[in-house]
């Protein structure tokens, strides 16, 4: 458990008008603090792609406003503030112009190669805040360069561990500590140069401090700083009191050496609190996927300020507040030391936060007030990959190529997604430009684009995703070529509402396929299909190389889609169409829409979509439980197009369709009473698992009306698995 829910929030020390004008000015100095770091930063995943955050913290810890960069590394500050605060007010003793540096996942960080830097802010003698800079570091050391350790099994053969340690006194660095920090790194000029940036964020937010209290004095800051928390932990309490109580399940799985491993999480809704169980996910892993506890906080915390705090400031503490979390001790969750966590970044923990993404959306459509903020999935991972060698101009380099951020984004109750949107928990980041990467690292682009049919089907779409190749170019080899990723057997990003889930993520090789005379000749391939050569298919994790003449082709996971793909209107498909978003075999398959001389055939359209419906009427098997009509009196709430709940004749609550269909009590067992149909994954779009890979693992598991066959979920199950509980509302008597 988190924190107790408050009886009572103390009213604000902060007049209305000073507190908004103040609010607004902390959250532009955090913008500032970001900025200069980018400056002075020499590495890409900070200057270009923005893998960074800030964070300004109460004298206890407590965070009261983050960055609008990557969420998790602002939350995560707050956990080191406070080992810090636990361990070492004695010795070696906090003072004015000290500096802590940290990377232990057990502390908070979410993993080794995340950095976090954090000063004191004393005013006369007086220990007044604190302030905090986090960038991910592309190598801290370890077996394996970059981040993931590939055959690690537990957390020391990983990247090393380094818990809080002053690297900073009186405002200098100490110089043994810092030739100690960067003798482990095999890029350590760019690791001195990122220890700067986070420097000069710090210093940027200290400063602007100390403006702030000549204007409000200690006491007047001190006050403020805890208005923002009690703010943001009243407005979301008051947004939480309009949703109605009720029960939201949702499921993942993780592919790691030849294991699957389900993360399962249940959301209840209780009055003004939100309660995480993950009871039912798997034992810990060795090394590598597992997240620890404290780190699953910070980034609970920091998803629910991207899902629900649209109107309200990102105050991480002040969300914890309002949260408990229930993670059973030897669990991927929350494991115990020493098992590693070198990819809790891009693995578990944006698998979480889609999780949790989706879950919320669930609550949210259920909420009547806040439906047009519920969406699809955003990417539950993305796929990446680190370069190690030497370069064209015969120096050493590590790169991490970071395309698979503009993931494409979750579709609305109301829109389609965005395509190449970004991620969840990363406002302000983005992606580096080819030419920067060209420059930097011997690599020369053949594409980068969005991917048509790459975005989850529905009535709305989920945003495409993107797809990119390239070639070593100015070097003979890169020999090291680490590709990263969760959910290439299995879509990491789901739909919601019966929508169907994103692409999933691909690697691809083909050894010999292009030559420089072929390139001198201008024979630029458009589509790696064009490419002649020997092929090579990689998963999650894989350690390979590239030589001169082999062309690397990368597939990241797109948006999920909301609502069955049946329900889309013809004319947005036909729009699609027009601008490539999606192909006219894919209208076909997963819209039922014909196109004729460049408009729709509504004939061939209606014929083709009752041919799809009976489909899943011979095709599903019958509900294992029957519901007897009963006519509906009252409709209490529209969960989505299609499906609702209202009060029956006889005073009890029941799922209904809008065919007129009773179809289950509401309660846990709702999808026993649903018409239900499993197939490959495959079948679930054009690029999910398009070489069977996960065929023997997983299922592609929808649950429909057992009248009209609208499809109502969408998910994806390992072979054997039940389905899980149905969602249901609680305590709807006084409706």
């Amino acid at each position: 458990m988190i924190s107790e829910p408050k009886t009572a929030i103390p009213s604000r020390s902060t007049p209305p008008i000073q507190y908004e004008i103040l609010r607004h000015r902390l959250q532009s100095i955090t913008e500032e603090a970001a900025a200069a770091m980018k400056r002075v930063s020499g590495s890409p995943v900070a200057t270009e792609i923005g893998d960074l955050n800030v964070a300004i913290m109460n004298r206890e810890g407590d965070c009261v406003l983050i960055g609008q960069y990557i969420v998790t590394k602002g939350s995560t500050l707050s956990c080191v503030v406070k080992d810090v605060m636990a361990h070492y007010q004695d010795n070696p003793g906090i003072r004015e112009g000290d500096g802590f540096i940290c990377n232990d996942p057990y502390t908070g960080i979410m993993h080794q190669n995340d950095i976090a830097l954090v000063m004191p802010f004393f005013h006369e003698g007086e220990l007044i805040a604190w302030v905090g800079a986090e960038i991910h570091q592309i190598d801290v050391g370890g077996p394996t360069p970059g981040q993931v350790q590939l055959g690690a099994k537990d957390i020391y053969g990983e990247a090393p561990l380094m818990p809080s340690i002053k690297v900073l006194q009186n405002g200098k660095l100490l110089a043994d500590v810092e030739r100690n920090y960067l003798r482990k790194s095999r890029v350590p000029d760019l690791l001195a140069l990122d220890l700067r940036a986070k420097l000069a964020a710090c210093n940027t937010l200290i400063t602007n401090l100390n403006q702030l209290i000549g204007q409000l004095g200690k006491d007047g800051l001190i006050g403020f700083l805890e208005d923002i928390l009690n703010d943001a932990e009243l407005l979301l309490r008051t947004k939480l009191r309009k949703i109605p109580d009720g029960n939201w399940f949702s499921r993942a799985y993780m592919e790691f050496d030849d294991r699957i491993y389900p993360i399962v999480l249940k959301l209840s809704k209780v009055e003004d609190t939100l309660l995480f169980d993950f009871t039912g996910t798997a034992e810990q892993a060795p090394a590598t996927i597992n997240i620890t506890y404290p780190s699953l906080v910070a980034l609970l915390s920091g998803t629910l300020v991207s899902t629900l705090c649209w109107d309200i400031p990102w105050t991480t503490a002040g969300v914890q507040r309002t949260i408990q979390v229930h993670a059973v001790s030897g669990t991927l969750v929350n494991p115990t030391f020493p098992a590693g966590v070198s990819k809790s970044t891009t693995s578990i923990g944006l698998l979480i936060m889609a999780l949790v993404g989706n879950i919320v959306s669930k609550m949210l459509l259920a909420s009547g007030e806040f439906t047009d903020r519920a969406m699809g999935g955003w990417p539950g991972s993305k796929a990446q990959e680190e370069l190690n060698g030497t370069n064209q101009f015969g120096l050493p380099f590590g790169a991490d190529i970071l395309d698979g951020m503009a993931g494409g984004g979750g579709a609305r109750t109301f829109k389609d997604g965005i395509d190449t949107g970004g991620l969840v928990g990363a406002a302000k980041s983005s992606i580096s430009n080819v030419e920067h990467y060209e420059q930097e690292y011997p690599l020369l682009y053949l594409y980068r684009k969005q991917l048509a049919d790459s975005g989850g089907a529905g009535m709305f779409r989920g945003g495409n995703g993107i797809d990119r190749m390239y070639i070593v170019h100015g070097t003979d080899k890169i020999p090291d070529l680490i590709m990263h990723s969760m959910g290439s057997k299995v879509p990491a990003t789901v739909g919601i509402a019966g929508g169907h889930p994103s692409a999933t993520n691909q690697f691809y090789i083909k050894r010999g396929a292009l030559s420089d005379d072929q390139l001198a000749e201008g024979e630029v391939p458009a589509t790696f299909e064009d490419i002649e050569g020997t092929m090579e298919i990689h998963h999650n994790m894989s350690h390979s190389h590239l030589d001169s003449g082999d062309v690397y082709r990368c597939i990241s996971n797109g948006g999920g889609g909301y609502g069955d793909p049946l329900k889309r209107e013809p004319a947005l498909v036909l729009e699609d169409l027009r601008f490539g978003r999606v192909t006219e075999d894919n209208a076909k398959r997963q819209y039922g829409v014909s196109v004729t001389d460049g408009q729709v055939d509504e004939a061939s359209t209606l014929a083709s979509r009752e041919r799809l419906l009976q489909l899943r009427s011979e095709q599903s098997l019958s509900p294992s439980l029957a519901q007897k009509p009963v006519r509906l009196e009252q409709t209490i709430r529209r969960l989505f197009h299609g499906l609702l709940i209202g009060r029956g004749e006889d005073g009890s609550h029941y799922y209904y369709c809008e065919c007129g269909c009773t179809i289950a009590p509401n309660g846990p067992d709702a999808y026993q009473y649903m018409a239900r149909q499993d197939r490959p994954a495959s079948k679930a779009g054009k690029h999910v698992d398009p070489h069977g890979t996960g065929e023997a693992d997983f299922q592609w598991r929808t649950h429909y009306c057992p009248r009209c066959f609208t499809q109502f979920d969408s998910a994806m199950v390992m072979t054997g698995d039940a389905s899980l509980a149905s969602d249901h509302l609680l305590n709807l008597e006084h409706y």
